[in-house]
């Protein structure tokens, strides 16, 4: 195993797994590393603070996966700690085919990835119903997949259909939960224990009296996840929210009704817009957004979803975070605190 970090099993004495990476910046000195920390469960939750994570669209010209991603952290000059990839039920090709070469190859440099299984074929924009899952009818595609993971032979994130409120055509929430737990259940036969479960909703209020019956159940489920977002102009609804009034809605939400009690909790996507009437609003976004997460201690991993848009990049809609120069500073000093820097492995 040549993850660049520190895995506690159970119970059982710390094993280090150390991976080469290049040194942190002098600037990024981990705060957190001074108190001691620097363990990982076997459930891949860190003892303090929160992994730094990224989702970076692929140039088509090249479908190099890695570079994707090398070439973002060469800008903000530090390695992500997560590196989170959408992938299909085809079965066969980088969509489909996974842990493919690309991924192996940042997994073996140190970082953890984050899979997002989902019900689609994208080459053709084929949707699959849950049902059809639960009936077994993509059960050779489903261990396919478990004996690569099990093969990988390090622990990796995976989430099964994320969103899955906003997915009608795919069946009830009922059927959700029915095909979550097959294809769990396929996994856990498939001896693909190195699967970390991770339940991803959107978290908008508007489905609140949904998520009790979208979740698999605590046996199911290792982290609890959701995508929150300060859209700004991008939804043409004008209000800015700080980091801290983006991501805190549902974490209290969580607090109060109790759905995945105890469990760790992911920002599995965010984002931020731009201001157009005030240019250093979103580097002072991103500035802030640690703090953020300090008063927010159960969430133990946040990725930061490097896409345009909603749907398009307009003049009042750019989510990247780099689309100036200021805002890839901002990222970047939000990278360099010492509560998103795990203290092992040189991140």
């Amino acid at each position: 195993m040549a993850l660049g970090l520190t895995l506690v099993l159970g119970s059982a004495a710390v094993v280090s797994l150390r991976a080469d990476a290049p040194p942190a910046p002098a600037a990024a000195t981990s705060s957190v590393g001074a108190t001691g920390c620097g363990g990982v469960s076997e459930k891949l939750v860190p003892e303090c603070g929160a992994w730094w994570g990224m989702y970076s669209r692929t140039d088509p010209a090249t479908w190099d996966h890695g570079r994707a991603i090398t070439d973002v952290e060469a800008k903000v000059g530090r390695k992500f700690d997560i590196v989170h990839r959408y992938h299909d039920f085809s079965g066969v090709g980088s969509n489909g085919a996974f842990p493919d070469g690309f991924q192996q190859q940042l997994m073996r440099q140190g970082r953890l990835m984050f899979f997002a299984w989902e019900t689609r074929v994208f080459s053709t924009g084929a949707v699959l119903t849950w049902s059809d899952v639960y009936s077994g009818r993509h059960d050779a595609t489903i261990d396919a997949v478990a004996g690569r993971i099990r093969a990988a032979g390090v622990p990796v994130f995976l989430g099964f259909d994320h969103e899955p409120e906003d997915e009608p055509a795919k069946g009830s929430d009922a059927d959700f939960v029915r095909a979550w737990r097959h294809v769990h259940d396929r996994f856990t036969a498939a001896g693909a224990g190195n699967a970390v479960w991770v339940w991803t909703v959107m978290g908008w209020s508007g489905h609140y009296d949904r998520y009790a019956g979208l979740y698999p159940g605590d046996r199911y489920v290792d982290w609890v996840a959701w995508d929150p977002y300060n859209f700004h102009a991008c939804t043409g609804n004008p209000v800015w929210k700080s980091p801290h009034d983006t991501i805190g809605p549902f974490y209290r939400w969580l607090d109060e009704h109790g759905i995945g009690a105890g469990k760790p909790r992911m920002l599995a996507e965010f984002g931020t817009n731009f201001d157009a009437a005030d240019p250093t609003a979103k580097r002072r976004w991103f500035e802030e957004f640690p703090a953020a997460l300090k008063v927010h201690p159960k969430i133990k991993a946040a990725i930061y979803f490097n896409s345009p848009g909603v749907t398009r990049t307009t003049p009042t809609c750019d989510m990247t975070m780099d689309h100036d120069a200021a805002a890839l500073a901002g990222f970047t000093a939000a990278g360099r605190d010492g509560y998103l820097r795990q203290p092992t492995g040189g991140r």
